[in-house]
């Protein structure tokens, strides 16, 4: 049965999922119990051996809570769960040969708080293993009472694993299904761009790249791709998210008391930061993006583009100077038509 993880927020949302395909700036895993509060990496293990070795790692964690902690450790699998990069849990079963692989150094352990504590994860790999396998290290208070198939994973923090098995019959394809921006058009950066990838082969592939702006022929910026090489497994998609931020003004998160603060409909409220440092970042006009990914298909590196354009246009602005100009121009038009005026009352004058 499937183990999905809900409602353990700031906790599996980093050590998990995020330690999946979307890693974040903090390494933090916590649950929704009080009592039971982990940190650990939120970034995933990559490990790569051949049939019949042994490959070993080690999973570090952190007991945040005042008083020591029971600590047990199990294995779980994982599969994507959409295209966003979260991951799904599932139970093992009897298809899931590699149970019998891993082995923890140690099982239990009491962990004291504040202290780093390391579990040695050893993988004997055996002689007829190929190609993938997706596993979590699971770290749960050692008195947990779990329900099997239960709705949810509570009190329980997780380290995920991507194991390539090298056998030689690997087949990695990765195309670009989709590259587009959140919208055509924009008052003021940040732009926000996805890119999805499709990834044919049988093995999971961690693509790199970049993302280049562009106004007419001339680059203008650019945005590092995936720079925490987060992996889309076989035959699935992954989107990714990228984000343009080289402008002036730009919109940021409203902070308070260094808090974001969400609107009514839970996403963080905005507003706009003028800083004159970078005012020579103002953008305005048509631009282009463009996507360059690359991946290494075993033998080489593979790479892809895609395009869209879009245009940043700040209409506030551009209003103000429109009306300022209409005033300017309302006032030359008056200077001048009165300087016109006494012209022609001189003349009459004159030739009185």
């Amino acid at each position: 049965m499937k183990r999905r993880v809900w409602g353990i927020a700031a906790t599996l949302a980093v050590a998990v999922s995020i330690g999946l395909l979307a890693p974040s700036p903090r390494a933090a895993a916590a649950s929704s119990d009080p009592g039971f509060n982990i940190l650990t990496s939120p970034l995933p293990m990559k490990l790569t051996t051949q049939p019949g070795k042994t490959v070993t790692t080690e999973v570090r964690f952190k007991n945040l809570n005042n008083t020591p902690q029971g600590i047990k450790v199990g294995l779980l699998r994982f599969g994507a769960a959409g295209e966003d990069g979260q991951p799904d849990l599932f139970d093992l079963t009897p298809k899931d040969a590699f149970a019998s692989w891993v082995h923890f150094e140690p099982a239990e352990l009491i962990a004291q708080p504040n202290v780093w504590n390391t579990v040695k994860v050893t993988i004997n790999v055996p002689k007829d293993a190929g190609l993938g396998y997706y596993m979590a290290v699971t770290l749960s208070p050692a008195n947990l009472q779990t329900q099997k198939g239960a709705a949810s994973l509570r009190g329980t923090a997780a380290q995920l694993i991507l194991l390539n098995v090298e056998t030689g019959k690997e087949q990695r394809n990765v195309n670009i299904a989709s590259f587009k921006t959140s919208r055509g058009l924009y008052e003021y950066l940040p732009a926000t761009f996805t890119v999805k990838l499709r990834n044919n082969g049988n093995i999971f592939v961690s693509p790199s790249g970049d993302l280049f702006l562009y106004k007419g022929k001339k680059q203008i910026g650019d945005v590092n791709f995936n720079p925490a090489g987060g992996a889309v497994l076989p035959k699935s998609n992954r989107v990714y998210t990228i984000t343009w931020d080289q402008g002036f003004p730009l919109y940021k998160n409203k902070l308070v008391d260094g808090k974001t603060i969400p609107d009514k409909h839970a996403v963080p409220k905005q507003q706009l930061s003028w800083d004159f440092s970078k005012a020579n970042n103002f953008r305005f006009g048509r631009y282009t993006a463009k996507i360059l990914v690359v991946y290494d298909n075993g033998s080489y590196d593979v790479p892809m583009e895609a395009t869209v354009n879009f245009w940043v246009l700040p209409w506030k602005i551009m209003l103000v100077l429109l009306v300022l100009l209409l005033i300017i121009g309302l006032g030359i038009f008056s200077f001048v038509r009165g300087l016109i005026n006494r012209g022609r009352g001189h003349g009459r004058g004159y030739r009185r």
